[in-house]
């Protein structure tokens, strides 16, 4: 799935070497269809889905037990958004276990993205070419949480542009929200805006809505993050605290130079972490490096999350990107030594 500003990286800058493709993007956001107030999620999945886009997975898997089984595309949503929540914990044989050909194409997608997290090398290009196909067949174009899940596998894959082709017309407070986390990934804050004044139009209260307008204000910085940090705070005290919840409280602090307290939120991150009995998030990690760097703490103690970081998540981004660099580095100096 796709991370809303999770990182305290100068924004907006995450995923610049996309950023030669953003002129066609508005050529295809132009034709975005108006949207309407019936298209929010059915009222069962509401609470759903403000669990799943606020890293409370758990209470997302109860509360979609706790439904039972409902009817038609309804209940295809409602198994949709309990096995994202599965793949986003990482509960891959889970996924594996329950959903079989037989089940709804949609479900056939998340699985797809399941086994494309936890595969390599040549496994990785089959899936995605496995998706392409199922994209260009066009026999689900029309449904609301195809695009979704399509998108999440595409953004997986490092495929920026075919995911935000795929939910660039949506009209679902969800595929404008996904919308916006990629347009802000390339630069392209006025376009993000767009997409949240139609959100607005929608539903301005949605939880969602909320989350994307501090997505929003987070990369435009300066004031802004103020009014992000109060939103996630109101998030938190309302739903409770989530692994996602306090590292988005920990960009802001960070970005505000409030350092002591930005430490002590990734803090709960990790305890959060520890107590779920999962892993400690890349993103609390990264965050806690850049906030030892910013208060100027030694290289050991910054060297020391390092290491723990590369020995619980070998297969980050930024892991294999670092060991990418590293590298090339060494590859150089052996050409000019």
């Amino acid at each position: 799935a796709p991370h809303p500003p999770l990182l305290a990286s100068p924004p907006p800058r995450p995923l610049q070497k996309v950023a030669a493709h953003a002129q066609t993007y508005p050529r295809l956001l132009r034709h975005t269809l108006p949207p309407s107030r019936k298209m929010s999620a059915p009222h069962q999945l509401v609470s759903l889905r403000s669990y799943f886009y606020l890293g409370l997975y758990e209470q997302l898997v109860t509360e979609a037990k706790s439904l039972g089984t409902l009817s038609g595309a309804v209940e295809t949503a409602r198994l949709a958004y309990l096995y994202r929540g599965h793949v986003s914990m990482g509960n891959h044989a889970v996924v594996a276990r329950d959903i079989s050909k037989d089940s709804p194409t949609v479900l056939q997608v998340i699985k797809l993205h399941s086994t494309f997290l936890t595969a390599k090398g040549d496994t990785k290009e089959m899936i995605v070419e496995k998706l392409n196909e199922m994209v260009e067949d066009g026999s689900l174009a029309q449904d609301k949480v195809f695009p979704l899940v399509a998108a999440e596998l595409y953004l997986s894959s490092g495929r920026t542009k075919e995911a935000l082709k795929i939910v660039h017309g949506g009209s679902t407070l969800e595929m404008m929200a996904m919308a916006i986390q990629i347009l802000l990934s390339i630069n392209r804050v006025d376009l993000a805006q767009e997409q949240l004044r139609k959100m607005i139009s929608i539903e301005e209260d949605d939880t969602l809505t909320q989350l994307a307008g501090a997505w929003i204000s987070v990369v435009q910085g300066d004031s802004k993050v103020t009014d992000a940090l109060d939103t996630y705070t109101d998030l938190q005290e309302k739903f409770g605290s989530s692994i996602m919840l306090l590292n988005s409280i920990a960009v802001c602090q960070i970005q505000k130079a409030e350092y002591v307290e930005a430490l002590s939120t990734l803090g709960a991150a990790r305890d959060l972490a520890l107590k779920s009995k999962v892993k400690i998030s890349p993103d609390t990690y990264l965050n806690t490096m850049i906030c030892l760097t910013h208060m100027k703490k030694s290289p050991e103690a910054i060297q020391r999350i390092l290491t723990d970081f590369r020995k619980t998540s070998p297969e980050s981004a930024w892991i294999l990107k670092q060991g990418e660099l590293k590298r090339s580095i060494e590859k150089s100096q052996k050409t000019y030594s």
